[in-house]
Formats: C-alpha cells, sequence, structure tokens
C-alpha cells in the first residue's frame, strides 16, 4: 500500500536513512531544524507498506523552493518520485507562488524537465557553490 503524507517529527530518522542510502552522505539536519522543517509543513514522505521509501521538501518562502526529494534506489523510475513532486508543488501553488524553481544535480534534469520544468536562463540564475542546473516551473493557469 503507497501513501504520500505530510512528515511529522519520528519521520526524523527515516527520512535520514532514505537520504544516506541515496547520496551516500548523512543528512545534516537537527533536531531543531527538523521542528522548523515540519511547522512549515513542507516535508511529505512516501511510504509503502507502511515503510518509508522517499521524502521530498519545499520552502515557499525561500529563493528556491524545492529542497529534497529523494527515494531508496529500489523506488526510483518508478513514479513515486513525480507523485512526492506533485505533491509538493501543491503545496507550493496553494501558497500563493507563481513558480517552483529547483537547483536540480545533473542526473535530475531529465526528471524535471519531463514534469514541465526549464532550465533558468544563464541571467536569471541565482548562482551556487556547487553543481547543479537552475530549474523553473511556472504555475499551470488551471491551478485554483
Amino acid at each position: 500500500m503507497l501513501a504520500i503524507k505530510r512528515a511529522n517529527l519520528t519521520d526524523r530518522d527515516a527520512v535520514g536513512r532514505v537520504y544516506a542510502v541515496a547520496t551516500g552522505t548523512q543528512l545534516s539536519v537537527s533536531h531543531k531544524e527538523w521542528e522548523r522543517w515540519i511547522s512549515l509543513e513542507g516535508v511529505v514522505v512516501a511510504e509503502v507498506n507502511n515503510n518509508l521509501v522517499g521524502f521530498g521538501g519545499i520552502d515557499v518562502s525561500a529563493k528556491e523552493q524545492l529542497r529534497w526529494l529523494y527515494l531508496l534506489p529500489e523506488y526510483q523510475r518508478t513514479g513515486l518520485g513525480s507523485r512526492i513532486l506533485q505533491a509538493l508543488e501543491e503545496i507550493g501553488w496553494r501558497s500563493g507562488l507563481q513558480a517552483i524553481r529547483v537547483h536540480s544535480t545533473s542526473s535530475a534534469v531529465q526528471f524535471y524537465a519531463k514534469l514541465g520544468y526549464a532550465r533558468v536562463a544563464d541571467h536569471d540564475q541565482f548562482g551556487h557553490d556547487h553543481d547543479g542546473i537552475e530549474m523553473i516551473k511556472v504555475r499551470p493557469d488551471n491551478v485554483s
């Protein structure tokens, strides 16, 4: 059984495990920072049979709103990442965002492009201290 839902405080360790498996590094989010993210209601988790297998985060007050979107490798290319992204976009659109930005890894560019994101023109980029590609999705007209 698949469920995508808002994260809660007890999801922190499972989110950290998914992040570690997906990236090979530890998620460095303090308990206080995790509480802040949960209070913003911008983190969603994907569960399969009550096991957390992916998560995503959006900060509607940031310049680049999409923060995280990670899945365990065996759940990649199953459509689950698209469902997490859709849940994050719904949060963004409901908050009044007119566009959502993400600093994508090179390996995720096709994923975001397939779902309506386009590269940000060079002159409109924010700039970063690490590799990646800035992408944006403009709010569709039919979103209420």
